[in-house]
């Protein structure tokens, strides 16, 4: 920004400076914030959650990379009770544990109904809408996940893939859907099952990279803890 938004005053005299600084900022792997007065996930459920220091917490960034929203929860583990909240604090929804079943969480909107339900199945994720209506299945599929319409195609393709921030290894979760489907959910209930596959299939909290066993003596140095 370069001028307040409240009293117009000036923030920054030199727009070139203003660019420099957020190519600086690009170019080391920083992210933007959603701009105030941009509707939350306003171009649909696309969305990657990931971590944006090495033990900090999740955070949600959409379509265009900007961060959404973030999350929070014990200790900044990947489980449940989460809370997901706007930059200006506002709650979200909240990823709770359901009691209707084993292995089963409920994203549960700001207006306390809930959104959608998911529910551990093997190796993937059975969805149901907020009405508990079974809508969707997440299978294992070659490479990632699919999400699959319950008597129907694929609606949405979802993954994850291990990123090393600050010396410390976690898995970032995606979700896009496919051109042309609509995901049977609302519209935060499908961005929830993004939380729910990184509380059901992934690490609940980052691990250091395993040690490189194929290095020489002349690789390490003195003294070796």
């Amino acid at each position: 920004m370069q001028s307040c938004p409240v009293c117009l005053a000036e923030l920054r005299s030199d727009p070139e400076a203003a660019a420099e600084a957020l190519g600086d900022i690009l170019a080391v792997g920083g992210r933007l914030f959603r701009p105030e007065g941009i509707a939350l996930f306003a171009d649909g459920p696309s969305c990657t959650l990931l971590r944006l220091s090495g033990r900090g917490p999740l955070v949600f960034t959409g379509s265009t990379g900007l961060v959404e929203a973030g999350i929070t929860g014990p200790g900044g583990r990947a489980a449940p009770p989460l809370t997901c909240r706007d930059h200006d604090g506002s709650l979200v929804f909240r990823l709770l544990a359901c009691d209707a079943a084993e292995q089963a969480l409920v994203a549960v909107g700001a207006d306390g109904a809930a959104l959608a339900t998911y529910l551990s199945a093997g190796k993937g994720i059975d969805v149901r809408d907020e009405t508990s209506a079974p809508v969707a299945h997440l299978l294992r599929v070659r490479g990632g996940y699919s999400l699959v319409e319950t008597g129907g195609g694929r609606l949405a393709d979802v993954g994850s893939t291990d990123a090393e921030v600050e010396g410390w290894v976690d898995d970032q979760w995606w979700l896009q859907p496919v051109p042309g489907r609509r995901v049977p959910l609302r519209l935060l209930g499908a961005v929830g099952l993004v939380l729910a596959a990184k509380v059901l299939l992934g690490r609940p909290w980052p691990d250091r990279p395993a040690p490189d066993r194929s290095a020489g003596p002349d690789d390490y140095q003195w003294p070796i803890s």
